[in-house]
């Protein structure tokens, strides 16, 4: 049988060549997918460090209606750890002090001497485990309104 010009296909160079370009290709994509799970995982440690922080913040916003230095303070000083879905621990902890001062919370002898009002500033600070970590990797800061009820 003859054969017709333009119908002998691909030759063996070519298919080389073709075979190296998508091996080029391929390990591009490869560094890509790597690199973004990377940053999900991290992002992911982020999310539960910022949850963690937000969680103490509203405990001790709970706790300051109360009106008493003992509570807010066992509400806002233990340390404490969560562990993210890597299993990475999130260590979370907080310093609380008086508004514009380095002093604690103001305690007085009696409910005589009792600042009516005392305006906190609450810092939590979350600090990852993890060998790639940016520490602290979420730190708020906010003031707590404590009010006195007799």
């Amino acid at each position: 049988m003859r054969r017709m010009w333009g119908d002998e296909g691909f030759g063996l160079t070519e298919v080389m060549v073709a075979m190296l370009l998508l091996v080029i290709i391929m390990m591009a994509m490869i560094t890509a997918v790597v690199l973004a799970l990377q940053v999900t995982a991290r992002n992911g440690t982020t999310a539960t460090a910022a949850e963690a922080v937000q969680q103490r913040i509203e405990l001790v916003r709970s706790a300051a209606v109360a009106g008493d230095c003992d509570v807010i303070e066992l509400a806002a000083l233990p340390a404490s750890t969560v562990t993210d879905g890597r299993g990475v621990d999130i260590a979370v902890n907080a310093t609380l002090v008086k508004k514009g001062t380095s002093d604690a919370c103001q305690r007085a002898a009696s409910a005589a001497d009792r600042d009516p009002v005392q305006v906190l500033t609450l810092t939590v600070t979350a600090d990852s485990a993890a060998p790639d970590a940016n520490n602290p990797v979420v730190t708020t800061t906010t003031d707590i309104l404590m009010k006195f009820q007799p």
